[in-house]
Order: structure tokens, then C-alpha cells, then sequence
């Protein structure tokens, strides 16, 4: 058994637990409690000895502001282009919002859904989109009228 395990399990429950805590108190996040989460499933994703060393660190944290920079004047979906086009960075959706972290995702959901709102688009027609585009929901394992309104209410 890994002597280290204990203390694994109990920084990965930090960690969900102060995403979920990013997730519902928005207001209360700051950049130290979303890097941190960020960090944290990086970690997981890409084993601790890769990001121990420094530099793959270093390109997660060049990534994430040019993914941030980049939601300031586009959509989720063109951010993931863009990065793929123009950066040859491939990341899935659950690899873009695990970046730029909940507070972020959950901006870029409000303004997306405000301007749906605006052009006469249902609640119910949203989270059918946001369902086929694969954004990741909240809570629950898919978006519904209900989760929509209540992010965008």
C-alpha cells in the first residue's frame, strides 16, 4: 500500500470540496482557490512527478490566461478553436473549464445565456443546446430549464 495514499485522498477532498465551495459561493472565490483547484486536477491528470519539476507548471499557468484572454471577446467553443488553430493546444470542454476554472465557466455560461435570453431563446432550448455543445452542467449530469434558470436568475 502507498504510505502517501491517506494523504492523497485527503488533498483530493480539499480540493473537490473547495471547487464545489468556488462553484457555489462565486462571490467568495479568488484567483489563489481557482489556480489551486486548477492545479490540483492537473496534477491528477498528468501525475505528480510531471508537474513537481516546474516548467509543466509554468505552461498550465500560460495556457490558462491565454485561455481567459481569449473568453474576453469569444465563446467558449471558439476559445477551444482558437487554442487548437492557432496555439495547437487540443483541450475537450471538461479540460477547458478544469483550466480556466468555475468562477470563469460560470461568467462565460451567464453571458452566453443572457444573450440567449435576449433573442427569445427558452430556457428549456438552452440547456438542449448547452447539452449537444457538451458543456458541462453544474449539478446533476446534464442541463435542464431548471439549472439554467437558476444560474441565470
Amino acid at each position: 500500500m502507498d504510505p502517501d495514499a491517506p494523504l492523497h485522498r485527503a488533498l483530493n477532498d480539499c480540493a473537490v470540496r473547495l471547487d464545489e465551495l468556488n462553484t457555489d459561493y462565486p462571490h467568495l472565490a479568488t484567483e489563489t482557490s481557482l489556480s489551486g483547484v486548477a492545479l490540483w486536477q492537473a496534477m491528477l491528470r498528468a501525475g505528480p512527478g510531471e508537474l513537481l519539476r516546474g516548467e509543466p507548471v509554468d505552461e498550465l499557468g500560460q495556457t490558462r490566461e491565454l485561455a481567459l484572454g481569449l473568453m474576453r471577446h469569444n465563446g467558449l467553443e471558439e476559445v477551444l478553436e482558437i487554442l487548437l488553430d492557432e496555439h495547437r493546444i487540443d483541450l475537450s470542454m471538461d479540460d477547458l473549464v478544469l483550466l480556466i476554472g468555475t468562477s470563469a465557466y460560470v461568467e462565460a455560461l451567464r453571458s452566453d445565456g443572457r444573450k440567449l435570453v435576449a433573442n427569445a431563446i427558452s430556457y428549456e432550448q438552452i440547456a438542449t443546446l448547452w447539452n449537444d455543445l457538451e458543456r458541462p452542467a453544474l449539478s446533476g449530469s446534464r442541463w435542464n430549464a431548471k439549472s439554467v434558470s437558476s444560474l441565470l436568475g
